[in-house]
């Protein structure tokens, strides 16, 4: 990637704290209380806040605020970097991308702030796109342009158990979901998390033409449903990318979790 120009997303896009590491992205933690206990979403252990959560702990979150972005985009400069181009959650769910737009009129290089009109690893797979808009050699305008090529292909699924307080409440069975603009669509509801699984496969093998995909899950209780997705998935797809569905969405969609994004693949 040409380091003359930083990556930032924040924490909320699901990205594996390795690949991140290996695309250079500086990601900024969203903060998430616990029954009132603030933390930092980079700070929290997956497995012990779905425990918690699970036991009947209330999760909340809040955005990553001006003061943290401008930070980040300080660092970039300090790093040498001469533009940063900042990705973030759709505007519809979150104030992130306001915030950003407030950090980037202080900072002393030019800051892109783009709004990806997605959630969770959606925000994650514009990042890697743009990444590898950047690694070729690609400016800033051309990577937002393939992140708007991209974003009306991407499509999700997912099982959501809802969360105390949760953007997403519980419902009878296991509801299958997507989300799309400001709203969340029903797919179905599930028996299991077996019969979810194969639900979300349907709906992934749907796409005409070859996709890339990503498998994400929650509490451990749900690793096996996600691990079967993840298989019957992966001679499909040109591409399979797993994650953990981590504090900021988990606390919206509850402790069983677990569904995939799926993509037009990279030609």
């Amino acid at each position: 990637m040409n380091r003359r120009i930083q990556l930032c997303t924040d924490s909320s896009a699901q990205l594996p704290p390795a690949l991140a590491a290996a695309l250079g992205v500086e990601v900024v933690p969203v903060g998430v209380a616990l029954d009132g206990e603030p933390f930092d979403e980079t700070e929290l252990d997956i497995d012990l806040f779905y425990d918690r959560l699970r036991e009947g702990a209330r999760a909340t979150t809040s955005q990553p605020s001006p003061g943290r972005l401008a930070e980040a985009y300080a660092h970039a400069a300090e790093q040498g970097a001469h533009e940063v181009l900042s990705l973030h959650v759709s505007a519809a769910v979150s104030g992130t991308v306001g915030a950003a737009e407030l950090a980037a009129r202080e900072a002393t290089i030019p800051v892109t702030v783009v709004d990806t009109g997605t959630v969770s690893f959606g925000v994650a797979v514009c990042v890697i796109d743009a990444a590898a808009v950047l690694r070729a050699g690609g400016s800033v305008g051309d990577a937002v342009i393939a992140v708007e090529r991209l974003t009306p292909t991407l499509r999700n699924a997912f099982v959501a158990g809802g969360a105390p307080g949760g953007r997403v409440p519980a419902a009878e069975g296991l509801p299958v979901l997507s989300f799309a603009g400001s709203s969340v669509e029903t797919l179905g509801t599930a028996e299991s998390l077996e019969h979810a699984a194969a639900v979300i496969e349907s709906h992934v093998l749907s796409h005409q033409g070859p996709i890339a995909a990503a498998v994400g899950h929650a509490h451990r209780a749900t690793a096996a449903a996600a691990d079967a997705l993840a298989t019957a998935l992966e001679p499909q797809v040109a591409e399979l990318i797993r994650y953990r569905v981590g504090p900021s969405v988990g606390a919206h969609t509850g402790a069983l979790s677990f569904g995939a994004f799926w993509w037009r693949a990279p030609s």
